[in-house]
């Protein structure tokens, strides 16, 4: 299979298992009821978290190997590569005074000659709280079209992060059962929207350098 299939293969099979699961723990919710019920809700929001946050790492992630694999010069590839590839190396408080600033711009001048490989670059990581400024900052990175999840900022944040939030850390709140349904929905809507710009930018091909 060339690496186009088994990227899209890959993706397809970590969120159809997922959504899956999503759907077993809102039956299971809606079969129980009293103390049983309340458990469960309460333990359906970390995992509708994490499934994510998990998706969206593991299909981030996975599109850069997909990237790897291709073997292509840094400087073919879209401005997000490079920079994934000079944070790798550098960090903000690395860079101080005249003489580290003059190595870091001769340093990064030669990315552009470099393949863009596995170990040479910065991963995507969900920082175990994939908040909208979080997501926005790794879209950036990735090239993916932030604007596709407009419209989920006051859900990621105020509603799925805030109340897992609460819930892991042993408050007691009370999630209602007519929330479990809505919340699995909207994960399933981010799963699906991360897998199809993702998908849409290896299609394209827009991993690439655009000609002018």
């Amino acid at each position: 299979m060339n690496p186009e299939t088994v990227l899209f293969s890959r993706l397809s099979d970590d969120k159809n298992w997922r959504i899956r699961e999503l759907s077993e723990i809102v039956r299971a919710c809606n079969e129980s009821n009293g103390l049983r019920r309340d458990a469960l809700l309460r333990a359906s929001v970390p995992i509708m978290y994490a499934h994510w946050e998990g998706f969206f790492v593991y299909a981030a992630n996975s599109y850069l190997n997909f990237v790897t694999e291709k073997r292509i010069k840094i400087g073919a590839l879209r401005d997000e590569f490079w920079t994934l590839a000079v944070r790798r190396k550098y960090r903000p408080q690395q860079i101080s005074g005249d003489v580290q600033f003059t190595k870091f711009l001769l340093e990064i001048k030669s990315e552009a000659d470099r393949t863009f490989k596995k170990g040479n670059f910065e991963r995507i990581n969900g920082h175990s709280n994939l908040r909208f400024d979080v997501l926005e900052f790794c879209c950036r990175c990735l090239g993916i079209n932030v604007g596709s999840y407009a419209g989920y900022e006051e859900f990621i944040d105020k509603k799925l992060i805030e109340t897992r939030n609460f819930i892991a850390h042993g408050a007691s709140i009370k999630f209602e059962h007519t929330d479990v349904s809505d919340f699995r929905d909207k994960v399933i809507d981010l799963i699906r929207i991360t897998n199809n710009e993702i998908e849409n930018i290896v299609v394209q091909e827009s991993y690439r350098r655009q000609s002018i």
